[in-house]
C-alpha cells in the first residue's frame, strides 16, 4: 500500500522484524536508528504499558529531530515474566537461563507504539500478549541458543522461529509478539493523517479471537 501523501515514514528502530512486518503490510518506510536510554525509561514509576509507550514516543521524537517534516514511527516490545522484565539476553549463558526459566510458562509481551507527525502531533498506544512457552528440554535450548537467533530479542525467543516453535499458546495479536502489533500501528498512522481513513491493517496472522481481526483486509 502506497501513501497517498508525499511524506516519507521514518520507521526509528533496527528491527528486521518491524521492518518486515511493515514492508509485508505494503507501507513504504526508512529506518533512522536512534540511541536512547531504555533502562532509564523502563525503571520509572508507574505502570509498564506506560513505561513502553514512553519509550516508543521517546524513540519517535527523538528520530522526528533528525528527519523534519516526516511521519515517524517508534516502537518497543518488552516480555515480563512474574513482573520482572526481561530484555535481550546479554550472551548464550544469559539465554539459556532465561529460557529455562520461561520454559512452560506464561508471560506478558507488551508492545508500545508512538507515532509522530510533521507537525509534532504524537499519538501513543500498547497491545499486551499473554504467552505461553511450552516445556522445552535441555537440549533443544542449546541447539537453539547455538544459532544466535535469541540474541537479538526481548524474552530471547522469537514466536516465529517455526524450526523452534517454543510457543504453546497466546492470547489476540500473534503480530505483537513478533513486535509490531499492526492493528494499533495502523490505526495510529491513519490518527496522524499519513494512512487515510479505512486503511487500518491487521496483515495476516489474525485469528477469530484477535482484537484486530476485524481490521483484517
Amino acid at each position: 500500500m502506497g501513501s497517498d501523501h508525499n511524506r516519507a515514514l521514518i520507521l526509528a528502530s533496527r528491527s528486521p522484524r518491524r521492518a518486515e512486518i511493515l514492508g509485508e503490510a505494503g507501507i513504504e518506510f526508512k529506518v533512522v536508528s536512534t540511541d536512547i536510554d531504555e533502562d532509564r525509561l523502563l525503571s520509572g514509576p508507574g505502570a509498564l504499558d506506560d513505561a513502553v509507550q514512553r519509550l516508543a514516543l521517546e524513540k519517535a521524537r527523538t528520530a522526528a529531530e533528525l528527519t523534519p517534516g516526516a511521519f515517524v514511527l517508534g516502537a518497543d516490545t518488552i516480555v515480563v515474566l512474574d513482573g520482572h522484565i526481561l530484555g535481550k539476553p546479554e550472551s548464550p549463558v544469559h539465554a539459556v537461563d532465561m529460557l529455562r526459566r520461561m520454559s512452560g510458562r506464561a508471560h506478558d509481551v507488551i508492545s508500545g507504539v508512538a507515532v509522530v507527525g510533521p507537525d509534532g502531533e504524537s499519538h501513543t498506544d500498547f497491545v499486551s500478549t499473554l504467552v505461553l512457552l511450552r516445556e522445552l528440554e535441555a537440549g533443544e535450548i542449546a541447539d537453539y541458543v547455538a544459532t544466535g537467533s535469541p540474541l537479538d530479542k526481548a524474552g530471547g525467543y522469537g514466536i516465529q522461529d517455526s524450526s523452534f516453535a517454543p510457543v504453546a499458546s497466546y492470547d489476540e495479536c500473534y503480530l505483537n509478539v513478533v513486535g509490531l502489533p499492526m492493528c494499533v500501528t495502523s490505526e495510529l498512522l491513519e490518527n496522524t493523517g499519513l494512512l487515510p481513513p479505512g486503511n487500518i491493517i491487521c496483515h495476516g496472522h489474525a485469528r477469530p479471537d484477535c482484537v484486530g481481526a476485524k481490521f483484517l483486509r
